[in-house]
């Protein structure tokens, strides 16, 4: 039984407890007001539990093979990185989850969404400044759309920018 209680699988169950929270508050709201959350944590919560069941099978399965059975552990990777190397890459992704908030409060949320979208897909996945540049301008078309559509407006920043950038 200890070996089935990973930290991936307490996560999800605590996802399993949240979700099915969720389908269960939902269930009081009105007709209109319950769908999106009910239909969400109700989707959401197979993911979490189909999770844990995939997760059991491979606990299952690695043990009857006699795998990791001495050692309990589930932290087994199959690289070796040094952890200096790790945490430079925590530090940047922390970085650009703040760059981006920056960017938020003083562009606005859909410019700076553009600029992130086309930079990650630059810098991050390596794509070509074509590919990029396509990928920020249909963000830009699903932000300005899912706007229009749905009469949503999005925070504004410091600098005031024309329509559909701020």
């Amino acid at each position: 039984m200890a070996r089935w209680l990973t930290m991936k699988n307490l996560f999800s169950l605590f996802l399993v407890a949240w979700f099915a929270y969720g389908v269960w508050e939902a269930r009081s709201y009105g007709f209109l007001a319950r769908i999106f959350p009910f239909y969400v944590s109700l989707v959401l919560l197979v993911f979490a539990l189909a999770s844990i069941a995939i997760d059991a099978t491979r606990i299952i399965k690695k043990s009857q093979a006699g795998e990791g059975a001495a050692t309990g552990s589930d932290l087994g990777v199959d690289w070796d990185r040094p952890m200096a190397e790790v945490y430079v890459a925590f530090m940047a992704y922390v970085g650009i989850i703040v760059g981006v908030y920056i960017g938020i409060w003083v562009v606005g949320y859909p410019f700076a969404l553009t600029l992130f979208i086309g930079l990650f897909y630059r810098f991050a996945a390596g794509v070509g400044w074509i590919g990029s540049a396509i990928a920020a301008a249909a963000g830009l078309a699903f932000m300005a759309t899912a706007s229009r559509a749905l009469g949503m407006y999005w925070p504004e920043g410091l600098l005031s920018l024309p329509w559909p950038l701020g």
